[in-house]
């Protein structure tokens, strides 16, 4: 079986005990719901060359490969899209020399510079046809989604386009934070695990892989993933090929190679008879829609929005989030994540870790080396950025409050300085590369007052561009999301808010859940009562105040009648005890008789308090 070697640049794993197994019991949500990565394809002018330099072949054995590769990508429930290609027919735009490592670096720098405003990708992929000096590939790990390193580079010297679709998703697995498999990494039904460092046609995703995607999703880096490109109209796509997996033109559902069994779809890429839908996030597993209402995205966090199915699509809405800029816990939201210094340490150290004060950013960023700076050496200054006073909080995160180590991952180095108070913690990884690894204060993260860090910068938050008025567009019950409109609070309806309704946005579908079991975000926003409810409630506890407060008020009148009866019913018979006058006793027993009768007066003045007590 054919093989190649990839670079072991990118991530390979060589401590084999510091990779946790059989991570698939411990998936959420996040796991059933469909991944989708829109993947813009370069093609260079060596192997377009290759190709006969033919733009039509060119093009066909590039979907081609797509098409295959999600043969491979079903085995974490992904889907590769084809977001747009280009063919460099007279020449390449950039240096592509046969050191990989070095064409990644000037791909993603084009990349950055000449695609990312024109051309909306998770991931750009550049597929040259030199034979490369080492490895087959190279790839950004945990690149997907971000504006800095969404970027990959494979080699394909030869012609057989499944070994080729292989090389391309071992890359992509790199950008989803996917690592190189050990030896205790077991692929199901699989001869082979597909990110060993030998790659081959036979091989899937192994137990190693689900767990490392999940973390990826799991820390929110893979939120452009639960878009569907495929939605909306004005996509590239290729030409139906029934049993490839993918739904294309003119198919219903496509079961590939499972047909036999799938109760929804058959052969031919049609639903079966009876059947409304092929299972998805809005498809029961019998094959009809889920209710209207069906929450099929939860918000992941305090930033993000959850998504509702309409009852008659199989699809969930795209995945929406609040604003840039939108306040969080004192923080600005960033595409969807609540960018809060404290939970970003608590990703690394725990959940009692904080970010750290002052002096402690001082200590680790003012050095500008490896393990402390505001910026990686370039081509013109050789050295690491030292961070300034104004942009210390924007170089690498800094924590405190440590209570014990952390699991270290290979090749992530744990820093600990001493400080008069605490000790300072930061992590570094490094794997012969330079590139952003996570340990740097995250994008969007507040610096000063009004300012927030970018590219190792404290800079104004007028960057984030946020002009959401929530009064005036929304009526102050919602929020607005990353298109800006509103995503009302449950019981006001969109778009304003200013009427009845389950809540929710023109985008993310209509809610159905009750009040209490909607997810709920930091600003009150998404979810609570809703306000009809509250209405009715607010009306049905003063209604129960004021009978009880009538009630009261009748007990109490009735009480005072019955005390007042009670005193005076007495005055109307003779005292207890009193004699006729002919049975008087001698006048010597008269003040013996007079102590008698002061005696019961005072049992009946004592009788008459406690009777007005009770009263």
């Amino acid at each position: 079986m054919p093989s190649t070697t990839d670079s072991p640049v990118v991530s390979p794993s060589r401590q084999q005990g510091s990779r946790k197994r059989g991570g698939l019991q411990e998936l959420s949500y996040l796991w059933s719901l469909t991944k989708y990565v829109e993947m813009f394809v370069v093609v260079n002018n060596q192997r377009f060359q290759m190709w006969g330099s033919n733009v039509n072949e060119t093009v066909q054995r590039v979907m081609h490969i797509i098409a295959l590769a999600n043969s491979f990508t079903r085995g974490i429930n992904t889907q590769v899209v084809l977001a747009g290609m280009e063919i460099w027919t007279e020449g390449d735009l950039i240096e592509v020399p046969v050191d990989l490592q070095v064409t990644l670096g000037n791909f993603n720098s084009w990349r950055q510079e000449k695609l990312l405003h024109r051309v909306k990708h998770d991931v750009a992929h550049m597929i040259v046809g030199q034979h490369p000096a080492q490895g087959m590939g190279q790839a950004f790990l945990n690149g997907a989604c971000s504006r800095g390193f969404a970027a990959a580079v494979e080699s394909f010297h030869h012609e057989d386009v499944l070994l080729s679709a292989a090389l391309m998703v071992h890359e992509l697995g790199h950008n989803l934070g996917i690592r190189h498999d050990h030896s205790a990494c077991i692929c199901k039904d699989k001869p082979l695990c597909l990110m060993r460092d030998n790659i081959t046609t036979e091989s899937g995703f192994s137990n190693c892989s689900s767990d490392d995607f999940y973390q990826f999703l799991q820390e929110h880096r893979g939120a452009c993933l639960f878009n569907n490109p495929q939605q909306h109209k004005g996509r590239l796509r290729r030409d139906a090929n029934c049993g490839n997996g993918v739904v294309d033109d003119g198919e219903q559902c496509d079961c590939g190679t499972d047909c036999n069994t799938n109760k929804c779809c058959d052969s031919t890429c049609m639903l079966k008879a009876d059947a409304k839908c092929s299972p998805g996030p809005c498809c029961k597993d019998t094959c009809q829609f889920q209710e209207k209402g069906f929450n099929c995205r939860p918000a992941s966090g305090e930033c993000d929005l959850p998504e509702y199915c309409d009852g008659t699509s199989a699809k969930c809405p795209d995945n929406v989030y609040m604003q840039d800029g939108t306040p969080c816990l004192g923080y600005y939201c960033v595409q969807g994540e609540c960018k809060n210094p404290n939970l970003q340490c608590q990703e690394y150290f725990g959940t009692f870790s904080t970010s750290a004060e002052d002096n402690c950013y001082e200590l680790v960023n003012k050095h500008g080396d490896r393990f402390g700076n505001c910026g990686l050496p370039t081509t013109a200054n050789k050295e690491y950025v030292k961070c300034t006073a104004e942009n210390m909080r924007c170089g690498k995160i800094v924590c405190s409050g440590i209570r014990q180590m952390p699991i270290i991952k290979p090749y992530h180095t744990v820093i600990q300085i001493p400080s008069p108070e605490n000790f300072c913690w930061s992590m570094d990884f490094y794997d012969t590369e330079d590139k952003d690894d996570g340990g740097n204060v995250k994008y969007g993260t507040t610096c000063s007052k009004g300012k927030i860090c970018a590219n190792a910068s404290c800079i104004d938050d007028a960057v984030l561009k946020y002009d959401c008025d929530v009064e005036a567009m929304c009526d102050q019950k919602g929020v607005c999301n990353n298109l800006k409109h509103c995503h009302c609070r449950y019981g006001y309806a969109p778009p304003d808010c200013k009427n009845l309704g389950q809540g929710g946005s023109v985008d993310s579908g209509p809610p159905g859940l009750p009040p209490d079991e909607q997810p709920t975000d930091a600003a009150g926003a998404v979810t609570g009562h809703p306000a009809k409810h509250e209405k009715i409630l607010d009306n049905m506890i003063l209604s129960f105040l004021i009978l009880f407060l009538i009630i009261l008020a009748v007990v109490s009148i009735a009480s005072c009648i019955l005390c007042k009866a009670s005193k005076e019913e007495p005055t109307k018979e003779k005292p207890p005890g009193e004699k006729p006058p002919e049975e008087k006793p001698p006048e010597e027993a008269a003040p013996e008789e007079g102590g008698e009768e002061e005696a019961e007066e005072e049992e009946e003045g004592e009788e008459e308090e406690e009777e007005e007590e009770e009263c």
